[in-house]
């Protein structure tokens, strides 16, 4: 089992052009794509397409009749049939231009900067009126352009590995043009030189020495190109999330290893794989949580979600918390009372963070990165006219890492005892190259163990009480929290606050028990026609229900339910459970939604499971930069005292 990395430059003559999806210089009908470093470049994409076209033109030259057998499906990935998602084996990245131009012929670019074409009237053989287009122009005519890019894939042997090289080779040595304007001469392609393969050996494992006492170790993630884990898609356009999922962590291993094994298979279970028998028998039971990028001035240290307790008064930038207050209140600030604000009405400022979904959580003082990204977007090709088919086009949202380690962390305790130090072997042996598949965009990316668990950058695992009997959760996922079975359009504050009344006492096993109104939570449903397929394919008996998710951010306080030691300490126990391992699924959330109570079983019915990374919380966060309000604290004024002073005839 080996990871193969080829570097391939394409020698190209000028004029050419790839048309950048992005708006550039204003007056100009079409521009050359760059990537966010500004730097000219072939898509990845445009090159695994012309791949695509070249094979499927040798191959009928050949008619089987020579080496030259492509699997073409199994390379470059099947088109996506009944909006199910299909793998390939072949990344691709950006092809970036190279060659570094001297002076002369710089003044010859800036002379022919831009090229004119325009349409001619077929039937009288003249210019067409408003048919003039401005393209830019920085290859000069003549000249030669080295691009150069990479193409990653994972091999079960050497000889297989060879075997797709001299296919890859061949494939873009039949390239003959790349690019828009092929017709009229533009983008021909002089020479492909490759660079001798870099293959990487996957290791035999080898049980590991020792286990942390906790059973958790931390992961460093980077990704090696801008990638895409597609959250919202708005029209014909994906938006990227900015945190990567445990599932799709886990879905990125499987897939990595399928291919290392040689085969296209839907589950870990059907693998063959002798050497990771352990791993392949306990992969249901591991847990990897979100991966959160870690932001500047925190390096090395995991973000942290912030409560949506949080508020602001008045004009004042300063954040409070105001998750300990009994009661609504005003502040007092220069002899004025202000109400709060929450962060439904906060407006963007400087430290709003973009690419985060709820951005005003995610915040730079709490460890997250400021990310940028890039819009591609891409169209399918008729096979006829080799012209953009209509009604095809599509764009995703790109996440550039430039650098920025994501921080997540692996979860053994599900594992029997006996088999953590094997299982942990074997899956760092299988990691040792990366992993190859993460989000649409198939990005490869590292994986590195910590020796040591990564701090957060705000303390979130304090299991003790505070005010003897109390705790507050806060969600840092999205979680599957409560059944909806009695909740609809109609429904209000009580029925809310009943369905989480519900929720927790069930997971607590009756130990705790949600404070009246003290809980600040958002709610939003996910679905549409993939889970509607899924939900027809899966579960025939059961209705198409979309999943009510309580967000990231979302605050309770609990209390235990008996103040004696024995219930307190019970209440401990339970919550310490929750920390370690992140909330189960309630019995009536399976029940609503027709989900195998059986926690090896659940990943079949939702991804919104502990074992990919939802439900995971912080309790009773300290060493947040905020300012934490009390009852007792100065300024406070409770709503209470307003409306009983107003009784008496006084103004407060």
């Amino acid at each position: 089992m080996l990871k193969v990395s080829l570097r391939i430059t394409l020698t190209l003559e000028g004029p050419l052009l790839t048309q950048s999806s992005s708006p550039s210089t204003q007056g100009l009908d079409a521009v050359v794509c760059r990537n966010h470093k500004d730097e000219a470049c072939l898509p990845g994409t445009l090159i695994s397409g012309k791949l695509r076209q070249a094979w499927e033109e040798l191959d009928n030259a050949s008619a089987g009749k020579t080496w030259f057998q492509p699997r073409i499906d199994e390379w470059l990935g099947k088109r996506t049939e009944y909006d199910m998602p299909r793998r390939k084996q072949l990344f691709l990245s950006d092809f970036v231009l190279e060659a570094e131009q001297d002076s002369a012929e710089q003044n010859s670019q800036d002379q022919e900067a831009i090229r004119h074409r325009i349409t001619i009237d077929p039937e009288r053989g003249a210019i067409e009126e408003q048919q003039l287009v401005m393209i830019e122009n920085p290859f000069v005519s003549g000249k030669q352009y080295c691009f150069s890019g990479d193409i990653h894939f994972f091999s079960p042997s050497d000889e297989e590995a060879n075997s797709l090289i001299r296919h890859i080779l061949a494939g873009i040595k039949w390239f003959s043009q790349i690019g828009a304007m092929r017709t009229v001469g533009f983008g021909r392609v002089v020479k492909v030189e490759p660079t001798e393969p870099v293959k990487g050996f996957l290791p035999e494992p080898v049980r590991p020495a020792g286990l942390p006492e906790n059973n958790r170790i931390s992961l460093r993630i980077e990704p090696q190109y801008p990638f895409c884990i597609a959250g919202k898609l708005t029209e014909n356009q994906f938006e990227s999330e900015a945190i990567i999922s445990g599932g799709a962590l886990l879905g990125s291993i499987a897939t990595t290893w399928s291919h290392l094994a040689g085969q296209q298979v839907n589950e870990v279970g059907a693998i063959n794989d002798p050497v990771r028998q352990e791993l392949k028998e306990n992969f249901s039971k591991l847990r990897i949580s979100h991966a959160f990028p870690g932001g500047s001035g925190c390096e090395g240290k995991r973000p942290v979600v912030a409560p949506l307790s949080l508020v602001r008064f008045g004009k004042e930038k300063t954040l409070y918390d105001v998750v300990r207050l009994n009661n609504p209140c005003l502040l007092k600030i220069d002899q004025q009372a202000y109400p709060p604000s929450f962060a439904v009405d906060w407006k963007d400022d400087e430290s709003t963070l973009q690419g985060y979904p709820w951005p005003y959580l995610r915040r730079p003082e709490w460890g997250w990165a400021k990310l940028d990204t890039e819009l591609r977007v891409r169209t399918a090709i008729d096979r006829e006219s080799l012209r953009s088919a209509d009604e095809q086009l599509f764009s995703y949202e790109r996440i550039i890492p430039d650098g920025t380690c994501w921080y997540a962390e692996l979860d053994l305790s599900g594992i029997t005892e006996d088999k953590r130090g094997t299982v942990l072997a074997q899956l760092r042996s299988l990691l040792a190259q990366g992993i190859i598949a993460l989000g649409k965009t198939k990005t490869p990316a590292r994986i590195t163990f910590a020796e040591e668990l990564i701090d957060s950058v705000v303390a979130v695992a304090n299991p003790k009480p505070i005010n003897a009997d109390q705790w507050i959760i806060t969600l840092q996922t999205d979680t599957l929290l409560g059944s909806p079975e009695k909740l609809n359009e109609n429904s209000g504050r009580d029925e809310l606050q009943a369905m989480y009344q519900q929720a927790w006492a069930e997971l607590s096993g009756n130990t705790l028990r949600l404070e009246k109104d003290r809980y600040f939570a958002r709610q939003k449903l996910f679905g549409g026609k993939y889970r509607h397929k899924m939900s027809r394919k899966q579960q025939d008996d059961v209705p198409y229900r979309p999943w009510l998710l309580t967000e990231a951010g979302s605050v309770f306080v609990l209390r235990a339910n008996d103040k004696g030691i024995k219930g307190i300490e019970a209440a401990q126990k339970k919550i310490t459970e929750w920390l370690a391992c992140g909330l189960p699924l309630s019995s009536a959330v399976c029940q609503c939604y027709g989900i195998s109570e059986d926690p090896e079983q659940q990943w079949r019915q939702t991804p919104f499971i502990p074992q990919n990374g939802y439900g995971e919380i912080a309790v009773n966060m300290s060493g947040a930069p905020v300012t934490v309000l009390e009852d007792a604290s100065a300024g406070v004024i409770p709503l209470q005292q307003i409306s009983d002073n107003k009784e008496a005839g006084h103004d407060n």
